[in-house]
């Protein structure tokens, strides 16, 4: 069984217990999650797993570097989905401020007072500035929708306007590319609605959409 099914069925369990389902204990979890080869320690030595889990889960995101060099169980736990998922469960999730400038995305965590600058996103290929793009967070992700792509230096094309989309996982601090708009925009409207985004108007290269 791989590592990252072994800490969802973790937090399944832990769910569960949370809910009013004792008929397993706190010990039996972390049976069940050693065998998985997830979690060999206590999270925290002293406290229950389930306490332990909820103080972890209540720091600001801005501490997940500071939290993956604590182990390698620690790592892997705030690395998964079901962490993530946990966390907006109990309204722990966090507001960041996003701002773009020169290519270059950075988050503001106002909880721990800090900036983060986010990993490259490769959609950017040297050369070309990105902007006219919109901007929404869906289910704790951040999504980077269309735009236009300006070259820096002379070419054929000076400009590309673009349908992909790209999501920003804060948790994986990874980007993926994931199903584009069926058509090229940008400067346009946008908004995330009950999970779900809407862009309306805007240019493509050739006329209003």
């Amino acid at each position: 069984m791989n590592k990252e099914k072994g800490v969802n069925n973790y937090f399944t369990n832990v769910n569960k217990f949370e809910q009013g389902d004792r008929s397993e204990s706190v010990d039996i979890l972390k049976s069940q999650a050693r065998i998985m080869g997830t979690i060999e320690q206590s999270i925290i030595p002293g406290l229950p797993d389930d306490l332990a889990l909820r103080c972890i889960s209540k720091l600001s995101h801005g501490y997940h570097g500071k939290l993956e060099c604590v182990s390698k169980d620690w790592r892997d736990l705030v690395r998964c989905e079901a962490y993530s998922c946990y966390k907006a469960r109990n309204g722990w999730s966090e507001s960041w401020l996003f701002a773009h400038s020169n290519n270059q995305l950075v988050a503001y965590d106002p909880d721990a007072d800090r900036w983060h600058p986010l990993p490259r996103n490769e959609a950017i290929q040297d050369g070309w500035d990105h902007s006219g793009f919109a901007c929404v967070c869906v289910s704790s992700c951040l999504l980077v929708i269309g735009g236009c792509y300006v070259s820096s230096f002379p070419r054929e094309e000076p400009f590309v306007v673009t349908n992909v989309v790209m999501r920003f996982d804060p948790f994986k601090k990874e980007w993926k590319m994931v199903a584009g708009m069926r058509t090229p925009r940008t400067r346009f409207a946008c908004a995330a609605v009950s999970g779900k985004v809407y862009v309306a108007g805007g240019f493509n290269l050739t006329q209003s959409s």
